[in-house]
C-alpha cells in the first residue's frame, strides 16, 4: 500500500531536558529581554547551526583558486547547500548565491492594527516596529496587550528571496505570547522595498498587518 507524500510541516517540536535551575534562569532571562523562552531557544539553535555551517566552509574559503576548483570537481560527498556556497565564494558572487540560511539579515518594517468588537466592548491594538530577519529563518515579533483578556500576540515571519526583486513572506499570527493558538497563516509575495498588506478575520475580530522588506 502506497503512502501519499506529505508536505513537511512549517515547524517541528523537540523536547529538551534541562535542570530546574536552568529552566528558572531561562525564564528570568526571557522576562528581562521581553521575549519568550521558545524564542531564546530557537535563537540559540539558529546561531549554533549558522556557526557550524560557516566553520564547515572555512577550509574551502582559505584554499587557493586551484585548490577550490579541485575540491569542486573532485567527486566528494558534499551537501548541496555547502556546494552552492562554495561555488559562490570561488566565483566571487558573494551573498547573491549564498544559501538563505547564511545570507545577511534584511530589514522588515512592521505595522499592525488588531481589532476585537462585541456588544459589550470594542478593543483596538496598534503597533509599529522594525526588525532584522535572516532569510529563510523565522523571526519573531511580540506585542503585549496588558489591558486585554488576551495577553498579547506573536507574529512569526520567514522571508525568502524569489525571482528578481520579489520576496516571499510567510506570516504566522498567534494569539498569546506563547503557545500554538494560530489565528492565521498567510503567505504573500512582494517587491523589495514596497509595502504589502495582510487583512484577515471578520467584523468581530480583524487583523491587519503592513509589511515592507528591504530598504525603501
Amino acid at each position: 500500500m502506497n503512502t501519499p507524500n506529505r508536505k513537511p510541516k512549517k515547524s517541528e517540536k523537540i523536547e529538551v531536558r534541562i535542570s530546574h535551575e536552568e529552566k528558572r534562569e531561562l525564564q528570568i532571562l526571557a522576562r528581562q529581554r521581553g521575549q519568550t523562552v521558545s524564542t531564546i531557544v530557537r535563537g540559540l539553535v539558529t546561531d549554533h547551526l549558522k556557526a557550524a555551517r560557516q566553520a564547515d566552509l572555512q577550509p574551502f574559503l582559505r584554499a587557493s583558486l586551484k585548490e577550490r576548483t579541485d575540491m569542486i570537481l573532485k567527486p566528494v560527498s558534499m551537501h548541496p547547500r555547502k556546494l552552492v556556497a562554495a561555488l559562490a565564494a570561488s566565483l566571487g558572487l558573494g551573498a547573491l548565491m549564498l544559501p538563505a540560511a547564511i545570507a545577511e539579515p534584511v530589514k522588515v518594517e512592521l505595522q499592525g492594527d488588531f481589532q476585537r468588537t462585541s456588544a459589550a466592548y470594542r478593543e483596538q491594538h496598534k503597533f509599529n516596529s522594525t526588525m532584522a530577519v535572516e532569510p529563510g529563518v523565522p523571526g519573531t515579533f511580540l506585542t503585549a496587550t496588558p489591558e486585554s483578556d488576551v495577553p498579547g500576540y506573536r507574529i512569526e515571519l520567514t522571508v525568502s528571496p524569489d525571482e528578481g526583486d520579489r520576496i516571499v513572506i510567510d506570516v504566522a499570527i498567534y494569539r498569546g505570547l506563547e503557545g500554538d493558538d494560530l489565528i492565521a497563516h498567510p503567505t504573500l509575495t512582494a517587491l523589495s522595498g514596497e509595502e504589502a498588506r495582510i487583512h484577515v478575520g471578520s467584523e468581530e475580530e480583524s487583523y491587519e498587518i503592513a509589511l515592507k522588506v528591504g530598504d525603501s
